[in-house]
């Protein structure tokens, strides 16, 4: 368990993974830009009353593709930018942004469940775990979409942490630079994974059929292989292997990571 707020950790990042942005089909890192980009403008003129907040759902529901991957998830359409240098996004809502006035009213789910939820996260993360992910991650993007996939982040911990025969300190990751790139290419898979499986509508380890969902299994039989050490990896990467060969250069980039990054770890220990 955490005690670190996920949300809003620091000034260079933030999650809004639970308003649904990475639900919409259109999820990728320049298609969010812009969606954020478009309506932290617009919303600045209800800010100074020059737009009702009527008009601007208008606005956004006629300008915005909304298609979603999982069409029971909401997608909020008051998700934007909250600083000026553009690094955080949220809600733009919250009283924090609009002089203490709470305006999450007006959104879908309410200010009551807006402001009493805590992802799983909270829960499972540990503080070790948080405190690196936050020292090697700088960008809303990738930080929402690695801070939210639990099996992501814990198998990589585990792993590494049974290699080097302890708990991972967070201390040793500060002005080691080299530590924090391997993170930071590790986390990198989520927007460069070569085998994601991209036939079907896919989040993550869960597919999508209408409103009905299912894990997505990899079938390690058909591929004559054993099943791999890293599958939850793989499940949160949306991965789909056509053959072996594709599942052995998968497993070996996992494992050189975690080696790489054991092997940075124990240096200062030799």
């Amino acid at each position: 368990m955490t005690d670190i707020h996920l949300c809003q950790p620091d000034a260079c990042k933030s999650c809004a993974a639970c308003c649904g942005i990475y639900n919409y089909v259109e999820n990728t890192r320049g298609a969010l830009e812009r969606r954020f980009h478009f309506r932290t403008g617009l919303f600045s003129r209800v800010r100074d009353n020059r737009m009702s907040m009527e008009d601007y759902r208008e606005v956004v529901r006629h300008r915005e593709n909304a298609k979603r991957i999982y069409t029971t998830i909401y997608t909020c359409e008051f998700v934007g930018f909250l600083d000026e240098a553009r690094r955080r996004v949220g809600c733009m809502l919250h009283p924090s942004g609009n002089n203490g006035d709470d305006l999450r009213v007006k959104s879908f789910y309410g200010r009551e469940i807006c402001d009493g939820h805590f992802c799983p996260s909270y829960q499972k993360l540990e503080n070790h775990e948080v405190k690196i992910l936050l020292a090697a991650l700088d960008d809303w993007y990738l930080y929402g979409a690695v801070i939210t996939d639990i099996d992501f982040v814990k198998t990589f911990f585990h792993v590494a942490q049974n290699r080097v025969g302890e708990t991972l300190d967070p201390r040793k990751f500060v002005n080691r630079p080299e530590l924090l790139d391997i993170v930071r290419r590790y986390c990198g898979l989520k927007t460069a994974w070569p085998f994601s499986d991209t036939g079907r509508p896919r989040f993550g380890k869960y597919y999508f059929v209408g409103e009905e969902y299912d894990i997505a299994r990899i079938d390690y039989e058909a591929l004559c292989a054993e099943p791999s050490p890293y599958d939850a990896v793989f499940a949160s990467l949306s991965s789909s292997f056509q053959n072996k060969d594709e599942l052995d250069r998968a497993n070996l980039v996992i494992h050189d990571l975690i080696g790489d990054l054991c092997n940075a770890y124990t240096a200062d220990d030799r």
